[in-house]
């Protein structure tokens, strides 16, 4: 994807994980990533841009459009997929 996601948003991918598919293994770095980058002021565009970034890697199977809807709903209504 060409991004540089700090280490500490990544995690293992849920593929690799004991609770793949809960979204239990990905939900908090996604979040955290948007939140942390919104408290420092940057626009949601991009914050939204690497939310998106941390839950790919995560979940590399996803399509695009679908990976932004469960992203879009867990850092506005905090949805699980």
């Amino acid at each position: 994807m060409g991004r540089d996601i700090p280490k500490e948003y990544l995690g293992q991918p849920c593929a690799d994980h004991p609770v793949a598919g809960s979204g239990d293994c990905c939900r908090s770095a996604v979040t955290r990533a948007y939140r942390d980058l919104r408290s420092r002021g940057v626009p949601d565009a991009y914050c939204l841009d690497a939310a998106l970034a941390v839950y790919q890697w995560h979940h590399p199977e996803a399509e695009g459009d679908t990976a932004a809807a469960i992203v879009g709903s867990w850092v506005t209504t905090g949805t699980l997929h």
